[in-house]
């Protein structure tokens, strides 16, 4: 029997966080993508979702709602919903994801998207008043800091009630313990290096490293033969050398100009870079010059047959400058970046 789950990623990347999860548990099937979400089915042990990459949380489903209405009513149907929904299988989910321990506390999350005849925090009530009735004699409801969450999710008519089996470690990563100004989240950097096709072969280039994110995420998806990466500010080197040893992964780090990279022709595989948007570091002005040189320095430097995974807001910009330099792009994704839209580019030359 399958059990219903769904994974969080950040809007734009669901349809990459689901090819992960049947890469990593192929029995599962779609149900359903909604914004920023993948509904899914798997009859495979759910303590394996915690090792995904794309995903930033994860969660057993106790209700899946179709086509609720608008109005006050919809309290009641949220609450009956809720009300019966097996959490005796849902906490045991939870237990199985957190070596066997037992939840003494718990509290609701409630997100809405989209207008409503209630507030978020009605919403949220009505699943709290079924929670009081139905939770295991024992535990106890609070504000903050709870050990199980139940998150309650509201968009385009549909209903999303689960137990939250992740914690905050699956988005925001251990590892990570210094960061810089338009430093990317790991969610995003994982994406970049899933989209890169990965291959034990892969000798991996950043040239814009900053924090070291998209290092360290390709690193954890896979082995990889090399990675290399470099800034031109010493002090992001500093932090990216900081976060690489916390990961425990092997990148050679070197402060560099990507303009004139110290690598020879055709040393890489793949180049997997963000590459700067104009806002926090640089300006649009800026970009055109900037784009035309670094192209051209990762043409030099990319190996026949790689493929370049770069990511950048100046999405025009960036597809005219790699066509104008020969360059063909085999998939464009666009997601939201710090409440932006921003574009990953998968592109070879032409």
């Amino acid at each position: 029997m399958s059990d219903l789950f769904y994974a969080m990623t950040m809007p734009g990347l669901e349809t990459l966080a689901f090819s992960e999860i049947r890469a990593t548990l192929p029995e599962s099937t779609l149900v359903k993508f909604m914004r920023g979400i993948a509904l899914f089915q798997t009859p495979e042990l759910p303590e394996n979702l915690l090792d995904l990459h794309t995903t930033e949380d994860v969660f057993v489903a106790l209700a899946h709602i179709k086509g609720l209405r608008r109005g006050p009513d919809a309290l009641r149907v949220l609450h009956s919903a809720t009300l019966n929904a097996d959490l005796t299988d849902a906490i045991a989910s939870w237990r199985r994801g957190h070596h066997g321990a037992r939840p003494r506390t718990w509290r609701v999350v409630s997100q809405m998207v989209g207008s409503y005849d209630f507030r978020r925090v009605d919403a949220g009530q009505a699943v709290t008043a079924a929670l009081r009735k139905s939770m295991p004699h024992g535990m106890r409801p609070v504000e903050d800091d709870a050990d199980l969450e139940v998150w309650l999710w509201l968009g385009g008519g549909d209903v999303l009630i689960g137990v939250r089996l992740s914690d905050a470690t699956m988005r925001h990563r251990a590892y990570k313990h210094q960061h810089l100004p338009a430093s990317l989240r790991p969610t995003a950097a994982a994406a970049m290096g899933w989209l890169s096709q990965p291959t034990p072969e892969d000798i991996v280039l950043d040239p814009l490293c900053g924090a070291g994110t998209i290092l360290i995420e390709r690193a954890l998806l896979g082995p990889v033969t090399r990675e290399l990466g470099g800034d031109i500010r010493e002090q992001a080197v500093n932090i990216a050398r900081r976060n690489v040893r916390a990961a425990e992964v092997d990148v050679s780090l070197k402060t560099w100009d990507a303009r004139a990279l110290p690598l020879g022709a055709s040393s890489v595989t793949r180049i997997i870079t963000n590459l700067p948007f104009g806002k926090q570091i640089g300006t649009r002005e800026d970009n055109e010059a900037l784009y035309t040189a670094l192209i051209r320095e990762f043409d030099r430097v990319l190996a026949p047959g790689g493929l370049m995974v770069s990511l950048t807001s100046e999405d025009r910009l960036w597809d005219r400058i790699i066509q104008e330099h020969g360059w063909k792009t085999q998939k464009k994704v666009v997601f939201v970046v710090l409440g932006q839209p921003a574009s990953i580019f998968v592109s070879e030359r032409a």
